[in-house]
């Protein structure tokens, strides 16, 4: 299939394992979900292209153009991209584990979330600075950069030291820090909103804004079922599979949260500020909702059988598969 015409061609999960499409024309193709394992994409034009959730494992991209292509929830991991254009492409929460990028382009690209690990790149390559940074952080160590007043936004820091570090005034928002280690760290001033503290380390000598400890104690040591928690801030946190069950948490606000698969079985959301929510396939079972506000939540594939919710307020909010106070199911 070398220089095969497939310019706009529908090829959604082809099986395409070891293809050889040595200077294709893909322009604009669509190939989500398509298999193309050691595929060989050498030369080919890939602008605009489709590839969300592509596996591109090992494939051949050397000198690809693949300028504004859709590479989202992609694999690249081991893939050749030397000297291949990546510009203003989205790489959101692709794998480029191990994947080579020297002497590419990845200019204006959306690399949020993406997996730096092992990932090769060389002076030649460019990339934008603080997606830099990142790689830098997650394949040298933290202690190789300078981390105060950083951006380190979006990005993903599997398993890094962070021990004794500095990060005052650093843009850490919705970062994943899973299995990170902070103890001793300086947080002053950073922007944590939406943070991933899962498995990560802490200790008293960790410096930290109340709210962010806190989302790190219910995330790690089960703080919040049970607990007095009313009247609490706990506005654009991320705390997905959280043990709530019991907890008090009338009159706090929660405004933008997410608690997705969290359990507030029996917990207190009276006069809650919940607006904005992501509750989806949450555990909401016997709890009391009255009053509180849920405009614009997200209940798909909730469980709210049994919940009190006089006086609550829905308007916008979402359901699908939602499991209602009266135990039906409510499919819109």
């Amino acid at each position: 299939m070398e220089y095969a015409p497939l310019s706009n061609a529908k090829l959604d999960q082809g099986e395409l394992q070891g293809a050889d499409l040595f200077g294709a024309d893909l322009f604009g193709a669509s190939l989500l979900q398509a298999s193309l394992s050691n595929a060989n994409l050498a030369g080919a034009d890939l602008q605009s292209a489709n590839l969300r959730q592509a596996d591109l494992r090992n494939a051949d991209l050397f000198n690809a153009n693949a300028v504004l292509a859709t590479l989202n929830a992609a694999s690249l991991a081991g893939a050749n991209a030397s000297f291949s254009d990546f510009e203003a492409a989205s790489l959101f929460n692709a794998d480029l584990t191990g994947a080579d990028f020297s002497f590419a382009i990845l200019s204006g690209a959306n690399l949020d979330f993406a997996t730096f690990k092992g990932m090769k790149l060389d002076a030649n390559t460019l990339l934008d600075p603080n997606h830099r940074l990142v790689w830098q952080v997650v394949n040298n160590g933290p202690t190789s950069v300078v981390l105060t007043n950083q951006d380190l936004s979006f990005a993903r820091f599997p398993g890094v030291n962070f021990t004794g570090l500095r990060l005052t005034g650093s843009d850490l928002s919705a970062d994943i820090l899973r299995d990170t280690d902070f103890r001793g760290a300086d947080f002053s001033l950073c922007n944590l909103r939406f943070v991933d503290f899962r498995g990560s380390l802490m200790d008293s000598n960790t410096i930290i804004d109340s709210k962010s400890r806190l989302v790190w104690q219910i995330a790690n040591q089960g703080f919040g079922a049970g607990r007095d928690l009313h009247g609490t801030n706990l506005s654009s946190v991320f705390l997905v599979g959280a043990n709530l069950i019991s907890a008090n948490l009338s009159n706090s606000v929660c405004t933008t949260a997410i608690f997705e698969h969290s359990n507030f079985g029996n917990a207190k959301l009276n006069r809650a500020n919940c607006n904005n929510c992501d509750f989806f396939a949450a555990i909401l079972t016997n709890a009391n909702l009255s009053q509180a506000l849920f405009r614009s939540a997200d209940f798909t594939s909730a469980n709210l059988r049994n919940a009190i919710t006089n006086g609550a307020d829905f308007t916008g909010a979402t359901f699908g598969n939602t499991t209602m106070p009266d135990g039906s199911i409510r499919k819109f």
